[in-house]
């Protein structure tokens, strides 16, 4: 039983995408999108336009889509998982959403998400080599917020600058390691509810409709059947915790005996190895070439 894994913000790297925007597949993908008023060529998008949270968005889910369009010639999925901004190509490769309605879902996160980051600032840690307990533990004495439980011994933290040096102490005391993440905000985290609330608003005339194949939320960390269900979730996605080290037992629970990260890079092959050996995990590359 194959599952498509569809990573979220950070695996973005400069010429993402190149080969498969080569393909007729990406060629219509970067067509449409075009249509949709994104006219960017992903591969081109330079270091610091990466950094941008409203770039970076859309241009991973662009690669995501067009990744999926080429790896479902080699094996259709029986199951899809995505973890954060993932989740949006995930709910359209299970027939949630179309593709154009979930990018343009995409496109408006990113700039609400950028937006709320401008008006409070803050940043992302990963603690390294500790047990959840003990990490969840250092969060609430630095006064940060658990945002990502991805691995065991790897769980990320989300807070103003100040809380996330804290944070760093107190691991560093306990005999983990940190790492600061590239990115531009709080993300998963109360200092994302302005940008929430926008969204959740944007999403009311959303229809969702139910997964054609089993979906698996990183939010809940479960299969999620039913559409208005899963749209409460992607409401609530921006300030909730991604719970991928849940998300993959599940899928592993559901027979998944081999996974496929659509994306760049290979975060969540990674991840996973380290979380289950019940799964084989392949990045894309090693799926359809060199992406």
């Amino acid at each position: 039983m194959v599952a498509f894994l569809f990573p979220g913000q950070g695996s973005h790297e400069v010429g993402m995408g190149l080969d498969l925007f080569r393909q007729s597949e990406g060629q219509e993908v970067l067509s449409a999108a075009a249509e949709l008023g994104w006219r960017k060529r992903v591969p081109e998008l330079t270091g610091e336009e990466l950094s941008r949270t409203a770039l970076a968005q859309p241009a991973i889910f662009l690669v995501e889509w067009a990744g999926f369009l080429v790896a479902r010639k080699k094996a259709k999925p029986e199951a899809v998982a995505g973890h954060s901004l993932g989740e949006f190509a995930a709910l359209a490769a299970a027939e949630v959403l179309d593709w154009p309605t979930a990018f343009r879902l995409v496109l408006l996160r990113g700039a609400l998400m950028e937006e709320a980051a401008q008006k409070q600032p803050g940043g992302m840690l990963a603690v390294l080599g500790l047990p959840f307990p003990t990490a969840e533990a250092l969060a609430k004495e630095a006064r940060c917020f658990v945002a990502n439980i991805n691995a065991p011994g790897q769980v990320i933290l989300a807070g103003d600058r100040e809380a996330l040096s804290r944070a760093e102490e107190l691991a560093r005391k306990s005999g983990g390691k940190t790492v600061r993440l590239p990115v531009a905000g709080a993300f998963h985290s109360p200092f994302m509810a302005e940008a929430a609330q926008r969204f959740a608003h944007a999403l009311a005339e959303v229809k969702f409709r139910p997964p054609k194949i089993p979906f698996v939320s990183s939010s809940s960390g479960k299969v999620e059947r039913f559409p208005e269900r899963i749209k409460e979730i992607i409401k609530q996605q921006m300030i909730s915790c991604v719970r991928w080290l849940e998300a993959t037992e599940s899928l592993a629970s559901l027979g998944v005996d081999e996974a496929w990260e659509i994306g760049p890079g290979q975060v969540l092959t990674r991840l996973g190895r380290r979380i289950t050996s019940r799964i084989r995990f392949r990045a894309l590359a090693e799926v359809v070439g060199d992406v």
